[in-house]
């Protein structure tokens, strides 16, 4: 049974909350979260499947030199978007390589892709020569895949010491205005916010790809679990959003962290023409696309059946926001 709200507009619609039990436990076991410290780890290598080849990450950056002009690609394959370049005689960051001719580069904050005869390791620097060495007596990437389970990333082999990346947080969210709210919520009922919160009211894409995933790399790493749940506003960017998270959790995975995808959660009547089927087409594209390695959240499903307080169509009150927030950190294991 639906029933409106004082003083709420015609046009919204929610859905009553049965009681769930819930909220005290969220209280209580919020209040116990701590933040965990990345100590300093060798530099080790996994390798993971992805669509149409494999990459084998590095838990550290490796420092190249440029050798010739290059486009850097967000995939590595010359038909995808390309994001950038390197030019001849500079250095750059690389994070991996894959078995089809290309290395995994870091540029001005974004990560992409660019051919290997673009760039090389400088032989003059001895550890990174044994690496090269020690790497070409090892198995294929191919090899490797064929060794592990599927379903779970390559377990990290040591090869040489590295800087490690910065100290990391215990859990990571990743999202828009729905997100922020749910920030609001933790820190109205709890005092205080207990998970590192990336997030911006209307966030799309471009956000998500240009600001949001390199600053929330800076908190990521070994133990980490990062979860992201994007694509409210731009439904019909599936695509580009699983490139996006395929990458980036290749990376994170690699350093030892947990990555998770949250489902699109529902809507009601909202005067910005997202409904239901696009939020269903949304899903079940991007669900789709994924690599094994990244846990689907079906909580559009999960608040279906417990019931929603709308807010306004597209977000939700306090209580529903907790009942949310109390999933997620369940199906992550943080609590």
């Amino acid at each position: 049974m639906r029933e409106k709200r004082k003083n709420e507009p015609e046009g919204n619609k929610e859905r009553r909350l049965r009681p769930l039990g819930l909220l005290l436990a969220v209280l209580v076991l919020a209040a116990c979260q701590k933040t965990t410290v990345r100590a300093e780890e060798p530099f080790c290598s996994a390798f993971v499947q992805m669509p149409g080849f494999v990459l084998e990450q590095w838990n550290v950056t490796r420092t190249m030199a440029v050798t010739q002009n290059a486009d850097i690609y967000v995939m590595p394959d010359r038909g995808t978007m390309r994001i950038g370049a390197v030019r001849k005689g500079e250095n750059v960051l690389s994070w991996g390589q894959t078995d089809t001719g290309w290395y995994f580069i870091e540029r001005d904050g974004k990560l992409g892709f660019i051919r290997y005869e673009a760039a090389y390791f400088p032989k003059e620097n001895l550890q990174e020569q044994t690496a090269q060495e020690q790497t070409a007596q090892e198995p294929t990437a191919q090899e490797q895949i064929a060794q592990q389970d599927p379903q779970q990333p390559a377990q990290p082999g040591l090869q040489q010491t590295g800087t490690p990346a910065p100290a990391a947080a215990a859990v990571v969210f990743i999202g828009d205005s729905r997100m922020v709210r749910m920030q609001e919520t933790l820190e109205r009922n709890l005092g205080f916010c207990p998970v590192s919160v990336v997030a911006k009211n209307g966030g799309r894409y471009e956000w998500f790809h240009d600001s949001a995933i390199p600053q929330a790399d800076k908190g990521i790493g070994s133990g980490t679990k990062v979860l992201i749940n994007m694509g409210v506003n731009d439904l019909s960017h599936a695509n580009q959003y699983a490139q996006d998270v395929n990458a980036w959790a290749a990376a994170w995975i690699a350093r030892g962290a947990s990555v998770y995808y949250a489902s699109v959660n529902p809507v009601w009547d909202n005067p910005y023409a997202i409904t239901e089927e696009k939020v269903a087409a949304f899903n079940a594209s991007l669900h789709n696309q994924l690599i094994p390695q990244i846990v689907w959240l079906d909580s559009n499903t999960f608040l279906k059946q417990s019931g929603v307080h709308c807010l306004d169509g597209l977000h939700y009150e306090d209580d529903t926001n907790l009942v949310l927030y109390q999933y997620y950190m369940t199906m992550l294991g943080a609590f």
